[in-house]
């Protein structure tokens, strides 16, 4: 049996990605004729019909073809991930390397990250993307992302963790409200008073686990999947929130303030952490990202 191509398998993920031959030709920079010859030729080297193409409906993926589509796409990524190695070895790391990072330290770490891999690693193609902790593990356990970054509290098993840096949590007041100006801040002291956190695909899970660690029930509580709806409903006095790690400006976005004050209870530190699915392999590229968050692990996690 004659062996399948490489191209032949790049113009067949191209196809069924694209909808058509048409588009894997435009996708891959080749004729339509190219691309149709080279599926025709993998077809008869595999003796198997993995392709269903039609003039009006671009192609379909046959029975056979959705067994193989998965194969040829873990080759194809195998090969990138090779030329990927080789380049490290020579010194320059290279490749497509998409990270995930929740809302909740997006604004904090993301600017830094672009910035440090543009100077340190120009040949990676670095794609960011955020979210809700809950989605974004969903996505990088699906492979639509390499890694996260998130609060060790909001983790999921599936996962193996480099622990970046600490965030010490602070409970957001504001302005006006009569704690605002201590150094530090019980939750019992704040009990009576209504709580307003991220809903729990975001940031819920970790102030729930802290109240309980602090053995403090909240009097009533508002959520919201937005941290800027949060901090905007603090500042308008209509309670408190809790943040993991001091925030970088003390104004909601309409402007009113709020401030970030301590909290005194003996309760564990949260940590921000890069996960990577336990079964991934370590790329010359998330090595990289470890690296370059692991540097900045003496900075505040203030933002």
């Amino acid at each position: 049996m004659v062996q399948p191509t490489l191209r032949q398998l790049e113009y067949f993920v191209a196809a069924v990605d694209g909808g058509s031959v048409t588009e894997a030709a435009r996708r891959c920079a080749a004729s339509q004729a190219a691309v149709s010859s080279a599926l025709s030729d993998l077809e008869r080297s595999l003796g198997l019909r993995v392709l269903s193409r039609r003039a009006a409906k671009g192609v379909q993926l046959t029975p056979s073809g959705e067994q193989i589509l998965p194969i040829a796409r873990r080759i194809l990524d195998d090969v990138e991930e090779l030329v990927a190695a080789a380049d490290a070895e020579q010194g320059e790391v290279a490749g497509p390397l998409r990270v995930a990072c929740t809302l909740a330290l997006s604004a904090r770490m993301l600017p830094m990250l672009a910035q440090r891999f543009a100077q340190q690693h120009p040949r990676v193609d670095l794609e960011l993307v955020d979210g809700l902790a809950l989605e974004l593990q969903e996505l990088t356990l699906s492979g639509g992302a390499d890694a996260c970054m998130l609060y060790a509290r909001q983790l999921r098993p599936g996962f193996r963790t480099v622990r970046i840096r600490t965030a010490l949590p602070y409970a957001v007041l504001p302005d006006a409200h009569p704690l605002a100006d201590r150094d530090s801040v019980e939750l019992a002291e704040l009990a009576d008073e209504r709580l307003i956190i991220v809903q729990r695909a975001g940031s819920q899970g970790v102030v729930e686990a802290l109240m309980q660690e602090a053995g403090i029930a909240p009097h009533s509580t508002w959520s919201f999947a937005n941290p800027e709806t949060v901090r905007a409903m603090v500042a308008h006095g209509l309670g408190y929130s809790i943040f993991s790690g001091r925030g970088s400006h003390s104004e909601s976005f309409d402007g009113h303030g709020v401030r970030f004050v301590r909290l005194s209870d003996r309760v564990t530190p949260n940590e921000v952490v890069l996960a990577v699915p336990s079964d991934r392999p370590l790329t010359a590229r998330l090595d990289a990202l470890e690296r370059v968050l692991l540097a900045s692990a003496t900075e505040p996690i203030d933002g």
